[in-house]
């Protein structure tokens, strides 16, 4: 190990406003791993390294990219940030989450148009109601 600055659990967790246990849980997932962990307090360090780790996990959900894709994309890079094939099947997991995005817009807008059509059909409807109502009174 280096003379690299190392980050405790709960400076990362207060770093990025998560939880402690959201951290561990990305551990558990193999996604994170401690550097070192205190023999006695059994408390974990972390690398600078991880910590851009845990940045791109939390960026990637953000996103909407499920855990698998993430780490996937994040196993990609850390292979060779540089490579062709690397940086080709990033964007293919970007491509499929446009994919999916677009389509969440569509069913999103036909949605709305369902719910606008039943909503002026409604006040249409109600209007109509509120018209035979002053005639009876006549």
């Amino acid at each position: 190990m280096s003379d690299e600055r190392l980050f405790s659990i709960s400076e990362l967790a207060t770093m990025f406003d998560i939880s402690s246990r959201t951290i561990r849980y990305y551990e558990e997932v193999g996604m994170l791993t401690p550097e070192t962990r205190d023999r006695l307090t059994k408390q974990r360090s972390y690398t600078n390294q991880e910590r851009r780790r845990l940045k791109m996990i939390l960026r990637g959900k953000k996103l909407g990219f499920s855990l698998q894709e993430i780490k996937e994309m994040i196993e990609l890079y850390e292979a060779n940030p540089e490579g062709a094939a690397e940086k080709k099947a990033i964007i293919q997991h970007a491509n499929r989450k446009i994919q999916d995005i677009n389509e969440q817009i569509l069913q999103l807008q036909i949605l709305r148009d369902e719910i606008i059509t039943h909503k002026e059909r409604y006040i249409h409807k109600s209007d109509s109601n509120e018209l035979d109502k002053d005639k009876n009174k006549s």
